[in-house]
């Protein structure tokens, strides 16, 4: 069968569906994407991510946040492919206040570099990006140009009733044969890791009681 390797932004698609769905963010990415794929070989699912709040003490979502990538790291095909948050400070132009967000860095660049070099060294022959971010299109229009024989996916994950404001004919209409279409979110719920997730050194990481289905409804 074609080989296919999934790369999923992170952050993209947490703010565009998990946040809202608290009961799916321990979703077992492999299996989903193997579901979605059934007649490709899912050699490896790539996520690109950041580690939150890296500069608070103790932080909640943080240690959320590493119970899920710890949990992910058991399974075979997955990969976790680590950027940064980084504090920015801006000035508000109305009143003059300072303030910090913080940024994620560098996942757009990791996501092009994997993408490229798995299409340049031949590694698969399907490529699914999941990302609704337009910072992804170059290293998208790149492989479908340079390398056609690696057919390229983009799923945007959104919301059914966001799904009218968004775009999926961008690569169309510039000509290239990348398949654009929306996340499917029914088989999430379905793709859900176990409640308890034993670690190679024989520990155990359990789902957050935030992320259970009684507590997010």
């Amino acid at each position: 069968m074609p080989r296919a390797i999934i790369y999923i932004d992170g952050y993209n698609w947490y703010h565009a569906v998990f946040k809202h769905y608290p009961e799916w963010k321990w979703v077992n990415i492999q299996s989903l994407f193997e579901a979605l794929r059934p007649h490709e070989e899912v050699v490896s699912v790539k996520m690109f991510s950041a580690m939150v709040d890296p500069h608070v003490i103790g932080s909640d979502a943080r240690e959320r946040q590493q119970r899920y990538f710890d949990a992910l790291r058991i399974l075979p095909r997955v990969m976790i492919v680590l950027g940064t948050f980084q504090i920015r400070e801006v000035t508000c132009k109305a009143n003059g206040c300072r303030y910090s967000f913080q940024e994620e860095k560098k996942t757009d660049v990791n996501i092009a570099v994997h993408m490229m070099a798995d299409a340049i060294e031949g590694r698969c022959d399907r490529i699914c990006v999941v990302s609704g971010d337009s910072d992804i299109q170059p290293a998208v229009e790149w492989v479908a140009t340079n390398r056609p024989r690696v057919k390229v996916t983009v799923y945007i994950p959104s919301l059914p009733n966001e799904q009218p404001t968004r775009r999926t004919d961008y690569y169309q209409t510039k000509g290239l044969p990348v398949e654009c279409k929306f996340l499917p979110l029914g088989p999430i719920k379905e793709h859900q890791l176990p409640h308890n997730v034993k670690l190679p050194n024989g520990k155990f990481v359990c789902r957050p009681h935030l992320w259970t289905a009684a507590r997010a409804r």
